[in-house]
């Protein structure tokens, strides 16, 4: 038998046996016996990837969407570099991920070999953990810790939140022979027929919060529940809706909160919470936050102009989400556990709810007429558009940027909806839905600006491996829009050129050359008569709006 395929295929059940599914591969070399080892386990999903890059962010889209951290396996070198930004990302946001690294043996380290860097702790610590597996040994008490690391991979990942990278020296030859091949599978088979899959979940807790919270509750007449993003497997929904019941407060949820809090529910708040004198007329006495640091404008403003205000933050993360500073508390919980209160009596005051709704509901009046107003295609109009036309079980991934803050200025918040709001970069957007699409089987929408798109237009190659319909939207509005509010853009002379950055690449000419079917809408009547549910395959549908306009709209709704 083969070392090498033993070796890494006893690794790779016992990722099975702890519950992971799927694996992403990018082809090489020097990772020959892993990528065997994934490909003859009939429990292991693959997909083979070729750029590195897109690689890790469809694994991180798997884990994002699943709670299960995929396998990322690439052979040694620079391919291993590439998933640097994932790998941020996904401690940053939590996401569960297992890096798999081959590596040259030790007596071709530090000589100048070829495709031979340092790959020990490579990741420094943007990663959760970090182990040398060492070259293959077959005696029990390796073979019993090379298992045990497997199981320390999964918990790791998921229990921190974050990366595990395990690197594999592998000394040549690579190859298993056909034999070899055979006899491990026959090895593997005898296992899934014979051992039931071990799936652990966590057992539920009744947690009941510290006498501070109940009592400030109890005197409360004004209270407040924000939502931040939050992934599937760190959602407390149930907890938030049965805090909102208790309470009766208004709920603000952004877009990747996963949150529908039904008639408490505030969709508005990026219009009027930009003035001054409305945040000081709805101004709460304690204000609950739910999941991780909120990320658009006007409820960072309203956090940080209301910082003395006791805040409880509910959280499946252990970690630090408090951008201003004001959380007076942090109470951990599991998505599965009950929150009770006990015989907490609220009195909130009586048209605090109402308040808010009024303030909604005019907000959502001067929406409407300024969309209908403007002749011109606006960002605003796309947004409204998906919003109420997409089905609400589809998935939308949302890149970053104007995106999802578009989506709560002209949108709503929705159950499926996803961000990759840790690190909050605009690498790896279509590969994080393609890696959601896969993994969940459902419809899926990526709404991406277009210089997203072009960073991680190598994604198109694996874009075929998402389940069907998937629909990429991609925002055309000359570049990075979102420069034209920091103060540089004054600067008109290095403006365009250093941060605009407008790209003249022709979408549809790069959609033809994967052989993904492309569409144009550039004015508010084709808007009008698209159909996004009539998509049924593949394809990308370029949205040419009008970057004045859609900053005029913006603008005039913020009232600035």
């Amino acid at each position: 038998m083969n070392s090498h395929l033993r070796w890494t295929s006893e690794f790779i059940h016992s990722l099975y046996q702890s519950g992971v599914r799927h694996a992403v591969i990018s082809p090489g070399s020097r990772s020959t016996p892993l990528t065997f080892a994934a490909a003859i386990h009939d429990g292991i999903e693959q997909q083979i990837v070729l750029d590195e890059r897109s690689a890790a962010f469809i694994a991180l889209g798997i884990g994002k969407s699943t709670g299960t951290p995929a396998v990322l396996i690439c052979t040694s070198g620079t391919a291993a570099v590439n998933y640097m930004p994932a790998i941020t990302e996904a401690k940053e946001s939590g996401v569960p991920l297992i890096v798999l690294t081959a590596d040259r043996p030790p007596n071709l380290r530090g000589i100048g070999s070829s495709q031979t860097v340092d790959q020990i702790k490579l990741y420094g610590n943007q990663t959760v953990f970090f182990h040398e597996a060492g070259e293959p040994r077959f005696e029990v008490p390796d073979l019993r810790r090379l298992r045990y690391l497997a199981k320390q991979a999964v918990s790791h990942a998921t229990e921190q939140g974050g990366a595990v990278h395990i690197n594999f020296p592998f000394r040549k030859p690579l190859e298993p022979t056909v034999d070899e091949i055979e006899t491990e599978k026959t090895r593997l088979d005898k296992h899934l027929s014979s051992k039931t899959d071990l799936q652990f979940q966590k057992a539920q807790r009744t947690v009941y919060p510290g006498d501070s919270l109940k009592t400030l509750l109890s005197e409360s007449v004004r209270p407040l529940i924000i939502a931040g993003p939050a992934d599937p497997a760190y959602r407390l929904s149930q907890q938030l809706s049965e805090v909102a019941q208790l309470t009766n407060a208004p709920v603000i949820a952004e877009p990747g909160s996963g949150v529908n809090a039904g008639n408490q529910q505030i969709h508005r708040y990026e219009q009027f919470l930009r003035s001054s004198e409305i945040r000081n007329d709805l101004k709460p006495d304690i204000i609950l936050r739910f999941s991780d640091q909120p990320y658009t404008k006007s409820v960072l403003t309203a956090l940080e102009e209301w910082n003395e205000i006791p805040t409880f933050h509910f959280t499946a993360r252990n970690s630090d989400q408090d951008h201003t500073l004001s959380v007076t508390d942090k109470i951990i919980l599991s998505p599965v556990d009950r929150l009770h209160f006990e015989s907490t009596e609220l009195n909130p005051e009586k048209n605090w709810l109402n308040l808010w709704k009024s303030y909604d509901q005019k907000s959502q009046k001067e929406l409407e007429k300024s969309i209908k107003a403007e002749g011109k295609l606006t960002d605003g109009h796309l947004f409204q558009k998906i919003d109420r036309s997409l089905p609400k079980a589809w998935n939308i991934m949302l890149s970053n940027s104007f995106i999802p803050r578009d989506m709560a200025m002209f949108g709503s918040s929705g159950e499926f909806q996803f961000v990759n709001r840790g690190a909050a970069g605009i690498d790896g957007i279509i590969s994080t839905a393609i890696g959601i699409s896969a993994s969940t089987e459902k419809p899926t929408c990526c709404i991406t600006g277009d210089l997203a798109f072009l960073h991680d237009s190598n994604a198109l190659l694996s874009i075929r491996q998402a389940s069907e319909p998937f629909l990429l939207v991609v925002v055309n509005n000359g570049g990075g829009n979102i420069f034209n509010m920091l103060p540089v853009s004054d600067n008109r002379e290095y403006f365009e050129e250093c941060f605009l950055t407008p790209q003249a690449v022709d979408l549809e000419h790069l959609a033809n050359a994967y052989g993904i079917p492309y569409s144009l809408i550039d004015s508010v009547h084709q808007l009008d008569r698209f159909t996004p549910i009539r998509v049924t395959k593949h394809k990308i549908v370029e949205v040419r709006t009008d970057s004045k306009a859609s900053m005029r709209m913006r603008k005039t709704l913020w009232g600035v």
